[in-house]
C-alpha cells in the first residue's frame, strides 16, 4: 500500500508540476542599474517591468502648462530615486522577446510596478497584462504625472518614431 502511495503521490505531483507556472524570484545581490523606467538590471539580468510601459527616454511630453519635457528621463529618475541603494526583489513570470525576464518588482513589500503607475510615470501596459489598470484610473483622475498634460502612449511613441 505505501508503494502505491509513492506511486501515485509521485505521479500526481509530475503532472501537475507540468502546469504550474514557472515563477523564479531573484534578489538583488549587486548595484541595481536603471536602463530606464521600466528596465533594471542586477545580478546579471537584464529585467522589465511586467505590466507597465513608461515613455521612451527620447520622448517628450507636454506640461500642464503646455511646455515641453523629457518624460522618459522624469520615469527614469523616478524609478532612480525609489530603488538607489534597496535591495530588489523580483518575481520573474517569463521572457519579452529581447530575452529580458519579465517580473513584478518590490522594494521591501512595496510594489515598484504599481508604484510607477500610481503615481504616473508608467501606464498599464494593456496589451500584455490588465493588473495596473486601477493605478492608472487613479493616476489619471489625480492629474499627476503624464496626466497632468499631454502624452503619446509609449507604444504609439514607439511606433511613430520608426517613421
Amino acid at each position: 500500500k505505501i508503494k502505491y502511495f509513492l506511486l501515485y503521490s509521485l505521479l500526481f505531483s509530475v503532472f501537475f508540476s507540468a502546469f504550474a507556472k514557472d515563477t523564479q524570484e531573484i534578489l538583488s545581490t549587486t548595484k541595481v542599474i536603471i536602463t530606464d523606467g521600466d528596465t533594471i538590471k542586477f545580478n546579471n539580468k537584464k529585467i522589465r517591468l511586467h505590466g507597465i510601459d513608461t515613455p521612451e527616454i527620447k520622448q517628450l511630453c507636454k506640461s500642464k502648462n503646455g511646455e515641453d519635457y523629457k518624460c522618459g528621463v522624469k520615469a527614469k529618475l523616478a524609478l532612480i530615486n525609489l530603488i538607489s541603494s534597496h535591495q530588489v526583489k523580483c518575481s520573474i513570470h517569463g521572457k519579452d522577446r529581447y530575452k529580458r525576464k519579465l517580473a513584478i518588482c518590490f522594494r521591501n513589500k512595496l510594489n515598484i510596478n504599481s508604484w510607477l503607475v500610481r503615481n504616473g510615470h508608467a501606464v498599464s501596459y494593456k496589451k500584455y497584462s490588465k493588473k495596473y489598470l486601477s493605478e492608472e484610473i487613479e493616476a489619471k483622475n489625480d492629474k499627476i504625472g503624464i496626466w497632468q498634460g499631454e502624452f503619446e502612449m509609449p507604444w504609439d511613441w514607439r511606433k511613430n518614431a520608426k517613421k
